[in-house]
């Protein structure tokens, strides 16, 4: 209704005056369009991170929802006051052309009324857009700086979840292949097992006897245990004890005779019993490599000592 007597009594209005309108209406439009199209760039400007969703930070998760609402009630209020702003151009354009039709000189002052009024509701308009578009660039940039916070704290915990799985990894147990035999062990086993027998290939008999004891002390159950008994045996003997190397050679074979390493352990066994000064018990254990591994290198070794004792 109002707009229809504003039209009523732009009848009598001065042309001029509407023609020195035009920049408003000019202005008006400028102001749609730059809205317009902060609108259709914003949402595509700056897009919330898909892996926000992942993401265990509660209040930055909450924050971006809470961004995604409020920009959404921005561009519906800057839609409704484009909406004004067209009707009011509109209405402007209409009052312009019947002015100019039939400006006779009369009720200028009810039409300057109603034109100061239009000026005032276009200010107003213009100001709350002025104020929308501040604050959807500053909710923009609010979202732009959540978004990129979210991406860190993403990176921080995939840069943590990796050092996870790679200590992880360093304890989980892998597979071996020790005196022809595949075994799982650890790999902090392996490591210790590696390093003792490289002291043994070195020559230094000693340093390796105490690592290999010391797995033994360390890991019980160790699928090395074997091999352990053997090498420390082994490490006993190249030092000439004897006594250990006899004792180590018998748990080997006692626990373990059907062990890949049971020819040598008997050789090794035998000779360290004769050395000792048990030629009875070496003769005997000798003869049972010749015996029991007829094929072996092993044999062929306790033939040739068993002629030496005889």
């Amino acid at each position: 209704m109002m707009r229809r007597r504003l039209s009523a009594a732009c009848l009598q209005a001065d042309p001029k005056r509407w023609l020195a309108r035009g920049a408003a209406l000019s202005f008006s439009r400028l102001v749609v369009l730059t809205i317009s199209g902060a609108m259709l760039l914003a949402p595509a400007a700056y897009p919330v991170n898909a892996q926000a969703a992942i993401f265990s930070d509660d209040e930055a998760r909450k924050a971006i929802l809470d961004l995604r609402i409020r920009f959404e009630e921005l561009r519906n209020q800057v839609q409704d006051l484009g909406k004004q702003i067209q009707a009011l151009n509109t209405e402007l354009k209409e009052t312009q052309q019947v002015v100019q039709k039939k400006a006779d000189g009369q009720g200028q002052l009810g039409v300057q009324s109603d034109m100061e009024r239009l000026r005032q509701e276009l200010a107003r308009a213009r100001g709350q857009i002025e104020e929308l578009v501040n604050e959807l660039t500053t909710t923009q940039k609010r979202q732009r700086d959540l978004d990129q916070m979210v991406d860190k704290r993403i990176a921080e915990v995939k840069t943590k979840v990796g050092e996870v799985d790679n200590r992880l990894t360093a304890f989980e147990p892998i597979v071996v292949n020790v005196d022809g035999m595949e075994i799982r062990v650890d790999p902090a086993e392996k490591r210790l097992f590696d390093a003792a027998i490289e002291s043994f290939r070195a020559g230094e008999f000693k340093q390796s006897a105490a690592q290999l004891r010391s797995m033994m002390d360390r890991f019980p159950d160790s699928a090395y245990m074997p091999s352990l008994v053997f090498w420390f045996g082994s490490a006993n003997y190249a030092q000439r004890e004897f006594k250990g190397a006899i004792t180590s050679f018998t748990a080997f074979l006692k626990t373990y005779a059907e062990h890949p390493r049971a020819a040598d352990a008997r050789l090794n066994l035998g000779l360290a019993q004769a050395d000792a000064g048990e030629r009875a018990a070496a003769r005997k254990t000798l003869q049972n490599v010749v015996d029991r591994h007829p094929e072996s290198n092993a044999a062929v070794v306790a033939k040739e000592r068993l002629s030496k004792l005889k």
